[in-house]
């Protein structure tokens, strides 16, 4: 009897856990993912049109954890950090598509905290920010692709403007924030 009860167990767990793609309407393949009882478990994969990897990473109960990856379309590392219970936790590391660090910073369940540094695709600095439980509070700095110090914005404690900048350091936008958010025009 115990054998057969090991018999009727292991078909029940074949049968409801099974690799699961999706495909774009021009028949590339997008996603490859594992189903176990209806939810996403195990290594994801995403896929672009052109077949080169777009993101990697693993699922538990339909809840990303654990290291993920994300490509730019050339093949270049774009992003890089980890997941908890479904939400980006600890250190993120960003990269332009040539390969030069875009960003570092940290984020708790999900939300950015502390310092967070952004560059240019050069390479330089472009801008640090402080970040309180997702909200922008204030921006330490900011300088065109040369070093050269630019006006950053009446930022403060997460009231007012801030200033974004191209690699020549000509003026692109500014966006208002109240209380550390975003205010929509």
């Amino acid at each position: 009897m115990r054998k057969y009860s090991l018999i009727i167990f292991i078909l029940i767990s074949l049968i409801s856990c099974k690799s699961s793609k999706t495909y774009y309407e021009t028949g590339e393949l997008e996603t490859k993912v594992r189903i176990v009882n209806k939810l996403k478990n195990g290594q994801w994969r995403n896929y672009y049109k052109s077949g080169k990897i777009y993101e990697i990473g693993k699922f538990k109960n339909n809840k990303e954890i654990g290291l993920w990856k994300i490509y730019h379309e050339n093949g270049i590392l774009w992003q890089i950090g980890k997941f908890k219970e479904g939400k980006q936790d600890g250190q993120w590391l960003f990269f332009h598509d040539n390969g030069n660090k875009e960003g570092i910073g940290n984020l708790s369940s999900g939300k950015m905290i502390g310092k967070w540094v952004w560059y240019h695709s050069n390479g330089k600095i472009y801008t640090e920010r402080f970040y309180e439980d997702g909200k922008l509070i204030e921006i330490i700095s900011c300088f065109d692709g040369s070093g050269n110090i630019l006006e950053k914005g009446t930022l403060n404690s997460g009231n007012g403007s801030l200033n974004s900048y191209d690699l020549n350091g000509n003026l692109l936008d500014v966006q208002n924030f109240e209380n550390g958010i975003i205010i929509k025009k």
